[in-house]
């Protein structure tokens, strides 16, 4: 039965960018990015397999969105606010059909 489980792990890097690729820059959003260490737990069953994840945030970055920019002057470099959260719970799971 222990054969069944396995432990792993790897690096998460979530974020919304400053800039559209193409499009306009002035909307409204919160840019930034977290880079997470995720442990993971995993279970295998003979025709299905259930994950645990919880990423661990290491590293936040709230870059300045257009808002920011408009409000910056080269004295004071104006960030907004972020909500980066500290972890976070991943399940999920696959069936054999």
């Amino acid at each position: 039965m222990v054969k069944k489980f396995s432990f792993s792990g790897g690096v998460r890097i979530e974020g919304l960018p400053s800039s559209d690729l193409f499009g306009g820059d002035k909307g409204f959003r919160r840019p930034g990015y977290v880079i997470s260490a995720e442990p993971v737990i995993s279970y295998m069953g003979k025709k299905a397999s259930v994950y645990l994840s919880v990423p661990i945030a290491l590293k936040r970055n709230r870059t300045q969105s257009y808002s920011d920019k408009l409000r910056s002057t080269p004295a004071n470099k104006v960030h907004g606010d972020a909500a980066f959260a500290d972890y976070s719970v991943n399940i999920g799971c696959s069936v054999k059909l």
